[in-house]
């Protein structure tokens, strides 16, 4: 009904069957729909058109009308596709940026902690005392292995050493006597681990250093 109306007008505005007023308004009409251009256009080209050249007008009419809103949806929806598209991009991104944030500091964490204990093992040394020696470390054995696996370097290859030494009255020992090779580089590291550490109690220090496998 609203083509047919189309052409109506259209007819009547080629034959000047309107009003002044009606004239204008279907020129702004036209102005603003380039269909309605074509389609008077084309009336003006049509040598004495009958009721057939009306309805072949009509149908190039309502078949421009019809592609014209086929491209219209498309555009639309592939836009509407694009977006979906891209709201569902940036929110997977997101997503695994907030998982790497939360995953990564506890890993390095971990990572960190497993070293540390597998530091603490590798170095861990026990000292106890041989029979023939009464002196005793101030704070307990228990204390002084870890003071000696601090700071034990791990060079030695015996892993077990006897170490004697006296007691001063200041509690320190003295005279020190790892039962290595003076040459060695444990001898050093004996005789600056007992001189920097706890005092002791007794008189004579008999010990036995054993070192982690």
């Amino acid at each position: 009904m609203e083509n047919n109306y189309q052409l109506s007008r259209i007819h009547n505005y080629i034959h000047g069957l309107m009003s002044r007023e009606e004239m204008h308004a279907l020129e702004r009409e036209a102005l603003e729909d380039p269909f309605l251009q074509d389609a008077i256009d084309g009336y003006k080209m049509q040598q004495g058109v009958d009721v057939k050249s009306l309805s072949l007008l009509q149908q190039r009419l309502e078949r421009r009308i019809a592609e014209h809103t086929q491209r219209k949806n498309r555009f639309y929806f592939s836009w509407q596709r694009l977006a979906i598209g891209m709201v569902a991009a940036v929110m997977f991104i997101a997503v695994c940026t907030l998982l790497l944030i939360r995953y990564l500091p506890n890993r390095q964490h971990t990572n960190v902690t497993e070293v540390e204990l597998m530091d603490d093992v590798l170095t861990q040394a026990v000292v106890h005392a041989l029979p023939d020696g009464d002196a005793q470390p101030v704070g307990g054995w228990e204390a002084f292995s870890a003071f000696v696996s601090e700071h034990y370097s791990g060079v030695n290859m015996e892993k077990r050493l006897e170490v004697r030494f006296k007691v001063g009255q200041d509690g320190l020992p003295y005279d020190i006597q790892p039962q290595i090779a003076k040459r060695h580089q444990i001898h050093r590291e004996i005789l600056q681990i007992l001189q920097k550490g706890p005092k002791w109690q007794g008189k004579e220090g008999h010990i036995e250093i054993v070192f982690p496998e």
